[in-house]
């Protein structure tokens, strides 16, 4: 009997102990089961404890519960901007757009000078609409024109709907606060390069290499407009990047290629196009072709020849491979006849096609070879 009743002491005791402890200190400093375990003995009574088991309930990732405790919390609470403003991007990050969107707009028609709660409505907007998200971006940026994320999510909108001079304009404002603005930085490049401006878009890429590490997508961009440059040493150094990220990556492989042919390192285009050819699983054709003409550059007439013809096989529309197969066998042969006979492939394939790119050439090699053998025959 006495053991029971000192069991019963230390059970009243300790309740009070817990209780007595200062909950929002336990929340502080991460003791966030401590405080549902304390909950689910004592439900909570006061609104500030209802919060904290709201608040405890977020932090422990548990969403859905932490939603059912905001809405009964605040239920009967018409301005409490700093917990509604907790439970609406609650409510925004588990995809609960229209509820967010309806407490932002309460809490941006009762606090218009909050920037943040425009920005924040503004994304449930782009998530509901698609139309309106740059109103309240930008009414965002009017109180206040330093916020990165407005001005980041602006620039974008922009360049989605490809206003690029007003996607350009919101970034560069932004990063005349915060220069070194990685996301903006990143999407500023990304603007210049959608209208081809190269020079610029590296600029802005190489500004971010030195703050970051690259994401694979900046790495393909900088290649392209390398190559665009004329700056091919650089181009080939950043594909060689994304071959080490991908070795098996046939696009890279042929990329790669084309650079090395460019710059007239046949023997590595001959390389890295085989490569792709070999990693390759659907159509082959440029890749081929590509190899064909490093063959060919390289003097390997007669292997360059039977790829170009492997690559018509399979592509009977693919004009330049025609063409690059007859100024090839051109050089190879010596007979007249021979020669004469790849000219006239191509005109066999394409005399009744309007729209082509090498008739003139080709038309025009023909004539002379043609008034060649009839000279010639005449002797």
């Amino acid at each position: 009997m006495v053991k029971f009743i000192l069991f019963i002491v230390h059970l009243v005791l300790g309740a009070q102990f817990i209780y007595a402890q200062d909950l929002d200190s336990l929340y502080a400093v991460g003791e966030y089961s401590s405080i549902l375990t304390h909950f689910d003995k004592y439900p909570p009574l006061s609104f500030g404890d209802k919060i904290l088991k709201a608040k405890s309930l977020q932090a422990k990732t548990f969403d859905e519960d932490a939603i059912a405790s905001y809405h009964l919390s605040l239920a009967d609470r018409e301005d409490e901007p700093r917990h509604q403003f907790a439970y609406a991007r609650l409510l925004k990050k588990n995809a609960y757009f229209t509820k967010a969107d309806s407490l932002l707009t309460l809490l941006h028609s009762r606090y218009p000078e909050n920037a943040e709660f425009a920005y924040q409505l503004g994304l449930c907007k782009a998530e509901i609409t698609k139309n309106s998200a740059d109103i309240f971006y930008k009414k965002a940026l009017d109180i206040d024109p330093t916020h990165q994320q407005a001005a980041y999510a602006l620039a974008e909108f922009y360049f989605k709907i490809k206003s690029y001079e007003f996607a350009e304009q919101a970034s560069l404002t932004a990063l005349s606060f915060n220069p070194n603005n990685k996301k903006i930085i990143g999407l500023l490049g990304q603007i210049y390069y959608r209208q081809r401006k190269s020079k610029q878009a590296l600029e802005q890429f190489e500004k971010l290499q030195k703050l970051t590490s690259l994401p694979k997508f900046v790495i393909e961009k900088m290649a392209i407009a390398y190559a665009n440059t004329n700056q091919l040493k650089k181009s080939i150094a950043m594909y060689k990047r994304l071959v080490n990220m991908e070795p098996k990556n046939s696009m890279y492989h042929h990329q790669l290629a084309r650079v090395f042919a460019l710059q007239e390192n046949y023997a590595g285009a001959e390389k890295h196009a085989e490569l792709a050819i070999r990693l390759k699983d659907t159509s082959l054709d440029e890749e081929r072709f590509t190899k064909a003409l490093a063959l060919k550059n390289q003097d390997k007439l007669e292997e360059a020849m039977k790829l170009f013809e492997l690559v018509i096989e399979k592509s009977p529309e693919f004009e330049r491979a025609y063409v690059e197969l007859a100024l090839t066998a051109d050089r190879f042969y010596e007979g007249l006849d021979r020669k004469l006979h790849y000219y006239e492939i191509y005109e066999a394939q394409f005399a009744d096609i309007e729209n082509t790119s090498f008739k003139n050439l080709m038309y025009r090699r023909l004539t002379d070879l043609r008034r060649e053998k009839h000279f010639s025959s005449g002797k």
